[in-house]
């Protein structure tokens, strides 16, 4: 029936493993959860190597890096059921019923995307509040908000799909490094005619990035955006809808000058202990925009 996908990159995966055996083992339904280590640091296999004896568990070590979209593509291509549930590895079950609220779903010819919500408290370490604020403010949503966006608001995270459709709309491979893999993904999905259908079945997001990190990334996603979207891959983001906009009335130029003013005060800012997300945003928008002028 189920088949539970795992990427893992620098996390101990044995708590969400051991719930996931628990809840779909009460559910009673044909099961197998495959963890593929996407080369993590030693400290971690070592974490997560009780799991190579673990029942209806596959965990494997892959002598290389994979990256995003091809170690999913991979883990799919090891699943013997029908449906298959992505789970990210810094993922926490924070509802008993989460298996059951997915089964109850199922059998189904729709993607099925659950959700992801972040720790109600803000974090005591300034280096970290950026990434929770972020998170909570904008991704933190319930499914009927989602919903209204389709696509864009899917996240490659927490959602099921049926192996048959996987199996020709696959991760793009080609697409490294962070950043818009699952945009993709799921334009291409809806492009197609499939139907993605948001519930109220989150997980939590349990790896808090601190600033400097969860900025690089950010900078690294901008990057593969600007790329996806020269190359027609991907028609709309947030990001994408703002440039469009400032260029069909003419309001480039001025935009640029007055960001490239405001750009040091904005990183300022988001090192700071009240970080703001339109400051952030507007951070975002001026290096899409430098971009877009090479």
């Amino acid at each position: 029936m189920l088949s539970i996908l795992i990427p893992i990159y620098n996390e101990d995966i044995t708590a969400l493993v051991k719930d996931l055996s628990y809840q779909c083992n009460r559910q009673n339904i044909d099961h197998e959860i495959i963890c593929f280590d996407d080369k993590s640091r030693q400290l971690y296999k070592d974490k997560n190597e009780v799991l190579r004896s673990a029942f209806k568990v596959n965990y494997v070590e892959l002598s290389e890096n994979l990256g995003r979209a091809k170690i999913r593509n991979w883990l799919a291509k090891s699943a013997s059921f029908d449906h298959l549930l992505f789970l990210d590895g810094d993922s926490k079950l924070i509802n008993k019923s989460f298996i059951k609220n997915y089964v109850a779903h199922l059998p189904s010819n729709k993607i099925i995307v659950g959700g992801r919500i972040y720790k109600p408290k803000q974090p005591k370490n300034v280096k970290k509040i950026l990434h929770w604020k972020y998170g909570s403010l904008r991704e933190s949503l319930t499914a009927q908000k989602r919903q209204k966006a389709g696509f864009i608001h899917f996240h490659s995270n927490n959602f099921i799909i049926p192996a048959e459709i996987f199996n020709k709309h696959k991760f793009d491979p080609e697409i490294n490094g962070y950043g818009y893999e699952d945009l993709v993904f799921a334009q291409e999905l809806e492009t197609a005619g499939f139907e993605i259908m948001h519930i109220d079945n989150p997980t939590r997001h349990n790896k808090i990035e601190n600033v400097e990190d969860f900025l690089s990334k950010t900078t690294e996603g901008i990057a593969n955006l600007h790329q996806l979207y020269t190359a027609g891959r991907l028609k709309t983001t947030r990001l994408i809808q703002a440039y469009e906009r400032l260029k069909k009335y003419k309001l480039l130029g001025f935009t640029t000058k007055h960001l490239a003013k405001k750009y040091p005060s904005y990183e300022e800012n988001l090192r700071s202990s009240e970080p703001s997300i339109r400051k952030f945003n507007l951070w975002k928008l001026y290096q899409f925009i430098q971009l877009m002028k090479d």
